[in-house]
């Protein structure tokens, strides 16, 4: 009975949607990009469920949200990565920005402290959307929960 229960404890341990976390100093490393955090910065992976993968990065600057699985849509190029592109767009009264390559798919980054390209640069000096962003980097290792 008790190894029972001991192997009902560990099957929801390793099961089931889990939050990553990764703590500064050092890179966090998403799918191709990667952001720089410094002591008391944090990303988080949230649960994927029925949505699109979303990261939750808590910055000095303000919180950003990065969704994947964005369709591209119109907007102005502010700022170009080789083959990738970052559009700025309207966001209900806000600013947002899709990070798009070739593909018809791309990043939908978003936050409440976003105020136009020029006054968002405290974002955009620590993410790196370059193609292999990830691979010249030393990234974070996760903590789980």
């Amino acid at each position: 009975m008790i190894l029972l229960a001991l192997a009902a404890v560990a099957v929801a341990q390793w099961t089931g949607p889990r939050t990553e976390e990764y703590k500064g100093p050092g890179y966090f490393c998403g799918g191709g990009y990667a952001v720089h955090l410094v002591k008391g910065e944090r990303a988080l992976i949230l649960p994927q469920g029925q949505a699109p993968q979303a990261t939750r990065l808590v910055l000095s600057g303000g919180e950003v949200k990065i969704l994947t699985g964005a369709r591209a849509e119109p907007g102005k190029v502010v700022l170009r990565y080789g083959g990738s592109a970052v559009t700025e767009q309207n966001d209900g009264g806000g600013v947002a920005y899709l990070v798009s390559d070739q593909t018809p798919y791309g990043l939908r980054v978003t936050s409440d402290a976003f105020r136009g390209f020029k006054r968002d640069g405290w974002f955009f000096a620590k993410a790196k959307f370059a193609a292999g962003a990830d691979e010249r980097v030393q990234c974070l290792s996760a903590y789980s929960y």
